[in-house]
């Protein structure tokens, strides 16, 4: 019995040094698919989130834009009701003191 242990050790050897190099390559295979398929979802990951900032960006701009336009309208009407209210009362004052001291 102990002759047949020394006589397999030697080809349970060689059969572990063969397969070796073939299970470290398989390994190996394996290794850089998981890492080309994390790159890639990193990736995709990275430009969906480049995506969805951009769309935010363009939201806020729109949004800015609107609010300046909507301000610039205020702005104009405040500014159209106070030059007619200013002319009122000066054509309000001067018919008066026309009425009042005619030459």
């Amino acid at each position: 019995m102990q002759n047949k242990k020394l006589t397999l050790a030697p080809l349970i050897a060689l059969i572990a040094l063969t397969l070796s190099p073939l299970a470290r390559a398989d390994v190996g295979e394996a290794a850089h698919d998981v890492k080309e398929a994390t790159v890639h979802a990193a990736k995709k990951t990275g430009e969906f989130a480049k995506d969805v900032g951009h769309g935010i960006g363009h939201a806020a701009k729109t949004v800015g834009h609107g609010i300046g336009q909507a301000a610039k309208t205020v702005g104009h009407g405040v500014a159209d009701t106070t030059r007619e209210g200013y002319h009122a009362v000066k054509h309000a004052v001067h018919k008066d003191s026309e009425q009042k001291d005619p030459q």
